[in-house]
């Protein structure tokens, strides 16, 4: 993966400079807010900026409607700019490009067999149906363009599962959007270098081994040469990949539309006129504007990982959404007369989490998906220093299992080749620096496991029986404990050049290094009852006039569960897709 500024790890920014710019006068934006109660009229109110909302505005303003969107932060992308990018659309268009044939029925039978009785018939064949018709339509019309890649679906023996539904973003060239890239939310520390040098994740082996060739080397000099030039020109990196070239795709696209972007804009609450949505107040250095509103309010806030009622749904403390998800659009949904559903059996998309603490600073927190834990010579123990799952398990069943067994707090443990070569979270392989990390604690190191299990506080005889048993597996490729490597999704994120299990490496060079890991989500998946349209609904099931809840704002149409890589995003733009239209066909 990939990194704020020209300097060693943990002395950047969280999120960027904290400098506060004026407003740009850019096309989507507004020139200058006015301070008094002067109402503007728009058709469509988007709150949020994550990319089920922008999603939501693009398809509303291509379609002819006076969109404006909000964003209580300075910082647009919400929590997608922190992801992947990654859509989970059955029976996409780019799928037969890598021999892939997927079929709605398909994606129905699993989809039937993986959510049981939380399957919603009418929910999810809007999804079915409509998230295909979602990408082909913003690749004809907007600049994003996704690109497909052969993971498998997370349930890989489940009777419908495929491979090939995940769509990933292509990466994205930000000086389109000019100085609009200032305001982007930064990459996840850890997934990118420096700060913001973002590149293609199928380019990674390239720059992580930049002398094995002349071409390596070529290239690792290009990317660096370019990021140089950007901050000098940018303050930043402009090359945009993954979540956050999705947002700069959705930006970009909202830009040629004319579409209005207010940052620093915290929506307060709905104007209500015979039961039907007709305005928003939205408040902006120390002021509160009334906004009208022709055709509705959509709500796409990201939920409310980072609000303190969060405890109530989730059974873990930390969170990776984005600082602003604090449940604006679940609060002003309700205000409006809006219901929440039922609450799902999980209400997060879980993920383990490890924490980096800089005095002075928030706690930096990176979400251990699959692409480090999953490579060779590591392995992950709980405090009785014994593995306890699969360490390549998908991120919501391996939390699942945290929760399950009661494990607080966890310990993935590689050796230095693991290191070196794969990365383990924030410490990203060499060449780059780790010594910050050390030094703050982040990472622990010790020339033996014996030594390591001391300064991590594990039981010395567990962690070294466990690394020996581990070391035995590794060595006939086969984890007669955990299965580790016997299947398609774990084989997909490991490393094809290690024989016989792509998965299994013995864990045997010293220095040993060991990070903490903690149960964690990246985001909740409970929110407001919705229609096939993402129009909000009340307690009777009646849609609210005016009023929609997309993304993680509306209550996910998996019941919480997660069927495979980009679960969130997929539904999130499919059903901004359909609320756009829906929008776009509403009368005044």
């Amino acid at each position: 993966m990939l990194f704020t500024r020209l300097k060693p790890f943990g002395t950047g920014p969280v999120q960027g400079p904290h400098v506060r710019h004026p407003l740009h006068r850019s096309r989507c934006h507004v020139k200058r807010f006015h301070t008094g109660n002067e109402a503007r009229e728009f058709d469509v109110i988007v709150v949020g900026s994550g990319c089920s909302g922008l999603t939501t505005a693009f398809v509303a303003a291509k379609h002819g409607l006076r969109v404006l969107v909000v964003e209580k932060t300075r910082w647009f992308g919400g929590t997608t700019a922190f992801s992947g990018g990654g859509a989970w659309i059955p029976a996409n268009k780019h799928q037969p490009s890598i021999q892939i044939e997927d079929s709605t029925g398909e994606a129905s039978k699993y989809l039937h067999n993986v959510l049981g009785p939380l399957y919603n018939q009418d929910l999810i064949a809007a999804f079915l149906k409509s998230g295909p018709e979602m990408v082909e339509w913003m690749e004809a019309h907007s600049k994003v363009a996704f690109k497909p890649v052969p993971l498998p679906d997370y349930h890989v023996s489940t009777p419908g599962a495929s491979v090939g539904r995940t769509l990933l973003t292509k990466e994205f060239d930000g000086r389109v959007i000019g100085k609009l890239i200032k305001d982007v939310r930064y990459p996840l520390q850890g997934l990118s270098a420096f700060g913001t040098m973002q590149v293609d994740p199928a380019a990674l082996p390239k720059l992580t081994n930049p002398f094995g060739s002349i071409g390596n080397l070529g290239y690792a000099i290009q990317i660096v040469s370019r990021y140089i030039l950007d901050v000098i020109a940018w303050g930043k990196g402009t090359a945009m990949a993954n979540g956050n070239a999705l947002v700069g795709r959705l930006l970009a696209s909202l830009q040629r539309e004319g579409v209005q972007l207010w940052n620093n804009s915290a929506a307060l609450e709905t104007v209500l006129e015979h039961g039907r949505v007709t305005g928003l107040k939205v408040h902006h250095s120390g002021h509160t504007i009334p906004l009208r509103v022709t055709k509705g309010v959509v709500l796409a806030s990201g939920g409310f990982g980072r609000s303190p009622e969060a405890q109530e749904y989730l059974p873990h403390e930390w969170t990776a959404s984005a600082p602003g998800s604090t449940g604006d659009g679940k609060r002003i949904g309700l205000q409006s007369g809006g219901a929440l559903a039922p609450k799902n059996p999980m209400n997060g998309i879980f993920a383990p989490i490890s924490l980096l603490k800089v005095p002075g600073k928030p706690i930096r927190r990176y979400p251990h998906f699959a692409i480090d834990r999953s490579k060779p010579g590591s392995l992950i123990v709980g405090p009785d220093g014994k593995r306890f799952e699969n360490e390549s398990a998908p991120y919501q069943e391996f939390v699942s299992t945290m929760h399950r067994k009661g494990i607080q707090k966890a310990f993935y443990v590689g050796d230095r080749t693991h290191l070196r070569k794969y990365g383990m979270g924030m410490a990203l392989p060499w060449p780059y620096p780790i010594w910050q990390l050390l030094r703050r604690g982040y990472l622990e190191h010790a020339p033996t496991i014996s030594a390591l299990a001391d300064k991590i506080g594990v039981p010395r005889v567990n962690l070294e029986r466990t690394i020996e048993q581990f070391n035995s597996f590794a060595a006939t490729g086969k984890d007669l404990e955990y299965s580790r490597g016997a299947n398609e999704y774990d084989r997909f994120y490991g490393d094809s050049s290690v024989k016989p299990n792509p998965n299994l490496g013995a864990c045997q060079r010293g220095p040993f290094y060991a990070l903490r890991i903690y149960p964690g989500n990246v985001s909740t998946l409970f929110g407001l009852a919705t229609n096939t349209d993402a129009q909000v609904l009340d307690a009777r099931g009646n849609p609210i006039a005016g009023l929609y809840a997309v993304g993680c704002d509306q209550n996910s149409v998996f019941g919480g569960a997660y069927p495979g890589g980009g679960s969130s995003i997929g539904p999130g733009m499919t059903f901004g897709y359909r609320a756009g239209l829906s929008l776009a066909r509403s009368k005044k």
